[in-house]
């Protein structure tokens, strides 16, 4: 983030609270304390702060900022600004956007989008940028998790994203039960007689954390055999699906003996059947195979049983909850955990030795 668009975080914060901590800022930033110190030294020197031990305050001639007046959204073309910071345009996040669109009815002008590509570092900047464009409330699905939502001064919901920690009483979200969908998929294949059940995972986003968790969570209630958990990032090559790359998977799932497979994503599981994964393992006859997520599971051959999240419907309860906040600022947070849907298709079949 420039050291501008720092500088005026800082003095919003501080214009809303009085003053600021150098350890909140480290988090909220993401940046290390001397670079924070040094943004401290430069606003005291311009007069905007006054530093005091372990952070800064507003001089006494500067007055706080008033309290943010929230639009009340009850009426009729009365919705306000939304804005909606996620990290892709394409793929999930744009079912995801039409739930949001389908709410606010009159999307031009009533939902403003960022994109962040999944950089990080570029979050707080777009999410400010979308509240400097006129945003009144603003819909967040950070790259990673954020300490910094309450920081923007208006209403915030994550999206297809979670707080922990202390956080957590004071943040809302509306996100998928990806645990419990990664559980639906290992029961299915458990019911059909699998044991051995291996998964591949896109790599270190938080979906992909959360369906590993969640992947772990039934394989040790079952008290399913330890089994290769191969992220995208440990086959060289990857994200492209060539003879190296399904070689290097089939190798690992035949040395753990794996008669089943749980794929996130379906993009990733269509690539495998069309690159030659087939060649290797007759599916389902000798691997079994669940996608997460149901963009393309039904355009392939077999047909993919897929967990199927509920991205529109995320979408919309993301809107209505943002909405009941700028109504209601002072409301408890809200977490709402929508549960997707298995849909068992042409790719999962008995176990080998069932």
């Amino acid at each position: 983030m420039l050291a501008a668009r720092r500088h005026a975080l800082i003095l919003r914060l501080a214009r809303e609270r009085g003053s600021v901590q150098v350890a909140e800022l480290v988090g909220i930033l993401g940046v290390s304390d001397v670079t924070v110190r040094r943004d401290l030294d430069q606003l005291a020197k311009a007069g905007q702060l006054d530093k005091v031990h372990g952070g800064a305050v507003l001089p006494a001639s500067a007055e706080p900022a008033p309290p943010a007046r929230h639009q009340d959204p009850g009426g009729e073309g009365d919705l306000p600004v939304i804005g909606a910071l996620i990290p892709k345009s394409s793929y999930y996040f744009n079912r995801v956007v039409d739930g949001m669109r389908r709410v606010l009815r009159e999307p031009e002008g009533r939902l403003l989008v960022a994109v962040s590509d999944y950089q990080s570092g570029q979050d707080l900047s777009l999410a400010m940028g979308l509240v400097d464009s006129g945003a009144q409330a603003v819909l967040l699905a950070p790259a990673d998790e954020v300490e910094w939502a309450g920081a923007l001064g208006v209403p915030t919901v994550l999206v297809e994203r979670r707080s922990y920690g202390p956080a957590a009483a004071t943040t809302s979200w509306v996100r998928t039960d990806h645990e419990t969908g990664a559980g639906l998929a290992v029961r299915h294949l458990h019911e059909l007689g699998h044991r051995r059940i291996a998964m591949f995972a896109r790599g270190e986003t938080p979906t992909s954390r959360s369906v590993l968790n969640g992947f772990e969570q039934a394989a040790s209630a079952l008290a399913l055999p330890q089994m290769p958990r191969i992220i995208g990032t440990d086959l060289a090559g990857w994200p492209n699906w060539g003879a190296e790359q399904i070689d290097a998977l089939a190798e690992r799932l035949r040395a753990s003996e794996a008669t089943a497979l749980l794929v996130h994503s379906d993009e990733d599981a269509l690539a495998l059947l069309q690159n030659g994964f087939a060649t290797r393992f007759a599916v389902p006859r000798e691997m079994s195979i669940v996608a997460y997520d149901d963009e393309f599971s039904a355009l392939t051959r077999p047909a993919l049983t897929a967990v199927s999240p509920p991205k529109e419907s995320v979408g919309e309860l993301a809107v209505r909850t943002l909405l009941d906040l700028v109504r209601d600022p002072g409301a408890p947070a809200r977490h709402v955990d929508v549960s997707p849907r298995l849909i068992v298709r042409e790719s999962t079949g008995v176990a080998r030795s069932a």
